[in-house]
């Protein structure tokens, strides 16, 4: 929170490629919406990609984490006035500069009525921030999980506000095995968004626990940390990248026979007949 709310006040500031090195290419429907939104937005964008659904008229959407509001500005031209798109973060800074453009952008996607709104609190306790369980066709989260101490709590509250057969959308970092102590606890990776780095392994596990239908790996990239300081804490776990065996050497990264880091995005989805499958336990 502090971070985000402080520290960071532009991409500019960010240390490392994994808050903005996107997974994929976005497509051209999205850049289109995007030039639509405001440049003191965009600047405070800290996003590792994006993965939406492109049919998304009418629908009801959360943004896990909004930020400045980049990804709900460009989800409220794809669902349209009829649809609404809801944005949760926990700092309050970020929130200031999403809610100071609201009317700009309604103006500017030519709607009568704000089809988007901000609410304060945390990811991990989305019922409590006053979202009702049930309520959204469509889940996003742009590199945000990741942040959270309590993963399986986050996608538990995801499932819970989400209608049957609803669709969680994120696009995060991950980690191909464990990551030292040393690593855990530095703040600043922690912000970076390694530190919180789940193994992709567990992601797994979770979203079964929780009861969504196992994730559909859409895309992944590597994640390149050129910082001198953050090298030194990552050790052995940054080293060069290779692409084959004659490849040149790239920027530092994550070793392929080491920590290979990556910036994954995919889908998850609410398991059909939940009800039901609730009344058997």
């Amino acid at each position: 929170q502090d971070y985000y709310g402080k520290r960071v006040t532009s991409t500019a500031d960010l240390k490392t490629s994994a808050c903005v090195a996107p997974a994929k290419r976005v497509p051209a429907y999205i850049s289109r919406v995007l030039k639509k939104v405001h440049p003191d937005v965009i600047s405070r964008y800290y996003g590792c990609g994006l993965v939406v659904p492109e049919s998304l008229e009418g629908c009801r959407v959360l943004d896990l984490g909004c930020g400045t509001g980049r990804d709900c500005y460009m989800l409220s031209q794809l669902v349209g006035e009829r649809g609404h798109v809801t944005g949760i973060d926990m700092t309050e800074e970020q929130l200031e500069v999403a809610q100071t453009h609201l009317d700009y952008h309604m103006k500017e996607f030519g709607y009568k009525n704000p089809n988007v709104d901000f609410v304060q609190g945390f990811i991990e306790a989305l019922t409590e921030a006053g979202l009702k369980k049930d309520s959204f066709d469509i889940i996003i989260s742009n590199c945000v999980v990741n942040l959270s101490p309590d993963k399986k709590r986050v996608l538990a509250e995801a499932y819970s506000v989400l209608k049957d057969g609803g669709e969680l959308y994120f696009s995060d970092v991950y980690s191909s095995g464990r990551l030292t102590e040393e690593m855990r606890n530095h703040k600043v990776l922690w912000g970076e968004c390694l530190s919180g780095a789940l193994w992709w392994k567990d992601l797994l596990l979770l979203a079964e626990e929780v009861g969504f239908s196992p994730p559909r790996l859409v895309t992944a990239s590597l994640i390149t940390v050129e910082n001198k300081e953050l090298q030194e804490v990552l050790g052995g776990h940054c080293g060069s990248l290779r692409a084959g065996p004659a490849a040149e050497e790239t920027r530092c990264g994550f070793s392929h026979r080491g920590m290979l880091q990556l910036t994954v995005c995919c889908l998850l989805q609410v398991k059909a007949g939940r009800e039901q499958e609730e009344r058997r336990r």
